[in-house]
């Protein structure tokens, strides 16, 4: 099981951060720190895997977090979220070993990405040994790439766009019509990428049957 830290200092985005992991049974959310005290805190009360870091948070900075976190000989994966997108700061945080930056507003899909990433690193980290040769350190770099596998006729791009749109919209119950008129995607193809998402279990679908004509699904985003 690997232990979670979330770093953000607005408890909405914080909550919304950890029901996105409660999907991973080998994640456990141990606690939320607000700021680099309680940062540190934490880091010296749990073995902490993995932190989850916006970069603005209030008098702390997520950066200058990561840069002790490296000067006190911690190895702690890190992925960064938040609104930041400055090149020089992202370049600067990869530098001293983010294994990711997600861009606010995020989607789903891109954090399960980011996720895979830190699970990939690890299980090949876990199956070597002190030593490693070169096909394993190949390996443990390529993970890098996003290597995800989509099924014939779903794009990534696209599907990050329609699952930020439900995720932002997650209280509301969407047909296939309406979503096509705010996505500007067609019906049709809109189709495939609705019963994607259910497939994957990120949508629940209900449906309606009229007195009249054929029964009508409506999907809601449920994480």
């Amino acid at each position: 099981m690997y232990k979670v830290l979330i770093v953000e200092d607005d408890p909405m985005v914080a909550s919304i951060n950890s029901i996105f992991l409660e999907k991973y049974s080998n994640l456990e959310v141990v606690n939320i720190a607000k700021n680099e005290d309680e940062v540190f805190q934490n880091l010296e009360k749990y073995s902490i895997d993995l932190i989850l870091c916006d970069v603005y948070l209030g008098e702390s900075n997520g950066i200058e977090i990561l840069k002790k976190i490296r000067s006190k000989g911690m190895l702690t994966d890190i992925i960064f979220i938040t609104a930041l997108n400055e090149s020089n700061k992202i370049k600067e945080a990869v530098a001293f070993g983010a294994i990711d930056f997600l861009i606010k507003p995020y989607s789903q899909a891109r954090l399960d990405a980011a996720i895979g990433k830190f699970f990939k690193k690890n299980e090949i980290l876990i199956k070597t040994k002190s030593t490693m040769v070169q096909e394993e350190c190949d390996e443990y770099f390529s993970s890098d790439s996003n290597q995800t596998e989509y099924p014939k006729g779903i794009n990534e791009k696209t599907l990050e766009k329609i699952e930020l749109f439900l995720s932002e919209n997650r209280k509301k119950w969407w047909n296939a019509n309406k979503l096509s008129e705010e996505l500007n995607i067609s019906s049709v193809t809109l189709n495939k990428y609705l019963k994607y998402l259910v497939s994957t279990n990120k949508l629940t679908v209900n449906t309606s049957y009229g007195e009249v004509g054929r029964p009508e699904n409506f999907y809601k985003y449920h994480y």
